[in-house]
Formats: C-alpha cells, structure tokens, sequence
C-alpha cells in the first residue's frame, strides 16, 4: 500500500493520540498505539501503570485523572478487560530527544513497575536512528536494565519513501516480540491471580500518590504563606525604615535651624564698640586714652 498517516504522528512533542487504539495484526495479537507523554507526572505514571496491568480497556480514551478519578475507573472497567490477555510493554523513544540525568530515576521507575506488572522487561524501541544521540541512549537504557533495544529509523511526514532497510528493521523487532511472547506464554500462570495483584498494586499506589499529592499541595501552601508573611514583613520593614529616615532629617533640619537661630541671637547680644575717649587727670595734668 501507499503511504499514509493511520497513526496521525506529527512532528511536535505534543501528543495528538488521545485514545488506545488498537491494530490487530492477527487473530491472536493486536498491536496498539497509546497516548505519548512528555514528562512522568504522577498523574500519567498511574495511568500507565493502569494499562500495563491490564486494568483499563482498549480503544478508550486515555486520561491524566487527579485524586481517585482513576481508580473508578478501573472498577468501572472490571467487566470489559479480558483477565486472559498478555501484555507486553513496548517504550517508544526519541534517540534524536536524549536521556538527561533527571530523567533516570522517573525512567527506572518505569521500566522496573513494566516488569513488575508484565513479568516481561520492557523493550524499547529507539526511532531516529540516525541521530548522534542514539549510541548514548543504548548506553543509558542498558544502564537502567533494559534488555532488548531496537534502533530503527522510522518513516517521517517528511520522509516516507519505502525502503527495505526499514522494513526489515520493523519486521525484525516483531519477530523477536513474538518469539519472546512465544515463550512467555508457555510458562505456568493464574491469570486471575495475577490480575488481583496488579489490581491491587496500582490502587496502592494512586492512593499513596494522592497522599504524597496532598502533602506536596501542603507544604507549597505553607511555604507560600511563609513566602507572603516574608513579603508582608519586608514591606513593613521598608515602611519603617522609611518613617525613621523621615523623622531623622526633619530632627536634622529642626537642629539647623536652632543652630542658625542661636547663631542669629548671640550675635544680636554682642555689646557695641566704642570710639576712644580721653580724659584729663587733675593731679597728673596727663591726657590718658580709655579704650572700650
């Protein structure tokens, strides 16, 4: 067949699959495509862990749900999963996007949680293969314990052309998904026990997450109310300090004009000179000069 966009992929980092849209690609296995995320909120952690345990049904929208929204969901769905089905986790990744060193604790989490949920190791699934990044990337994800890596350069909007190298890359990650599953299945396994453990880890962990949410919504309201009180603090800080500089120069400008005004005075009580007088002394008969 010719190209075309069944997936809708775009060339931004803002996902535009909103709902778990199933492939079938035969009677037994169903390829899908899920929603993409950017950053792991804890809001779409819990969601992903919800799918990986086979709690929530395909072909249904895919939501970040706050507080317990998601864990009526999963009762609700109790009825339309099939306890049978058997997952495996698939992570999709940029190489051209890079691993920065925050990310890797948020992406063991994920990828011990996949196994845990799956009892398979997620494999992932490098696109961009061409990207300098790429090398990094393996390194990294086999630093997290990640088994299986395929690199493969995905067709683009841009660049669709078919190509047997790419063809044969995908054919080739299917293959050893299958094969892997192959062996997986023919294990000893109690589905419905199974389901009851995944079920009840994931509403363990919405529920110390909601607690963990609530603490975190706490402590920034506490924080920010320090914050306000610092603020108010410092403003009224100013507001004296402002006062006092006020009040300093008018005390100033009241002792300069003391000072001028007592200047002013004591030269206005200053006796006045006299000219010399002279007197003659009767008995002497001498002019003698008086100097006042």
């Amino acid at each position: 067949m010719g190209f075309s966009n069944i997936a809708k992929a775009s060339d931004d980092d803002e996902g535009h699959t909103m709902v778990r849209i199933t492939y079938p690609l035969t009677q037994t296995i169903t390829l899908v495509d899920n929603r993409g995320f950017c950053k792991m909120g804890s809001y779409e952690t819990g969601e992903i862990f919800a799918q990986l345990g086979n709690l929530l049904p395909l072909d249904t929208p895919v939501e970040w749900n706050e507080g317990f929204g998601l864990a009526n969901r999963i009762v609700e769905a109790e009825n339309l999963v099939k306890v049978s089905d058997f997952i495996v986790p698939i992570f999709l990744y940029s190489a051209k996007k890079g691993i920065c060193a925050e990310d890797e604790d948020e992406l063991l989490e994920l990828i011990v949680t996949a196994r845990d949920l799956t009892g398979v190791y997620p494999i992932v699934v490098l696109t961009d293969k061409s990207s300098e990044k790429t090398r990094d990337v393996t390194r990294k994800f086999k630093k997290l314990g990640v088994e299986r890596i395929f690199a493969l350069e995905n067709y683009t909007l841009e660049d669709h052309r078919k190509s047997a190298s790419k063809h044969q890359e995908v054919l080739r990650f299917l293959y050893e998904v299958i094969k892997d599953v192959e062996f997986q299945v023919g294990q000893p396994r109690n589905p419905e026990e199974e389901m009851t453990e995944r079920k009840t880890f994931v509403l363990r962990y919405i529920h110390h997450n909601d607690l963990k949410i609530q603490f975190q919504r706490t402590e920034m309201e506490t924080l920010k109310e320090q914050s306000n009180l610092k603020e108010k603090m410092r403003h009224q800080r100013e507001k004296y300090e402002q006062k006092f500089q006020e009040d300093e120069r008018k005390f100033k400008e009241e002792m300069r004009k003391l000072e001028e005004e007592f200047e002013a005075q004591k030269l206005h009580r200053q006796p006045q000179s006299y000219k010399p007088s002279t007197y003659k002394d009767s008995k002497s008969k001498k002019r003698r000069t008086w100097l006042f």
